[in-house]
């Protein structure tokens, strides 16, 4: 089992079974700038558009979001404390085709 760090932030503690794992990420590749995220609840988001690609050949356009503030983004971007080389291996593909950060 994997902690799912995304819906624990929702209330509840939820993992992430290893069966239902079907690839991990094994690199990101930026896809565009970073700017407001648009749509409903994530206007609160600043979101990066990059793609994600696994281990099993697949890549995945994902956004890559962080609250209130785009510097969590830019330091993303520029590796600072690094936090890109953590993130990029954190990355989970699902069965069901969703993306899942784990820790």
């Amino acid at each position: 089992m994997v902690y799912d760090p995304q819906t624990s932030r929702q209330g509840k503690i939820m993992y992430i079974k290893e069966e239902d794992i079907v690839a991990r990420s094994v690199s990101v590749e930026i896809a565009g700038d970073i700017s407001r995220c648009s749509e409903g609840e994530d206007t609160r988001f600043f979101c990066l558009p990059v793609i994600i690609h696994f281990d099993n050949g697949q890549k995945v356009q994902y956004l890559l979001k962080s609250h209130n503030e785009k510097k969590g983004i830019e330091n993303f971007l520029n590796n600072k404390k690094g936090i890109r080389d953590n993130l990029e291996k954190r990355f989970v593909l699902l069965k069901d085709g969703s993306v899942k950060v784990v820790y």
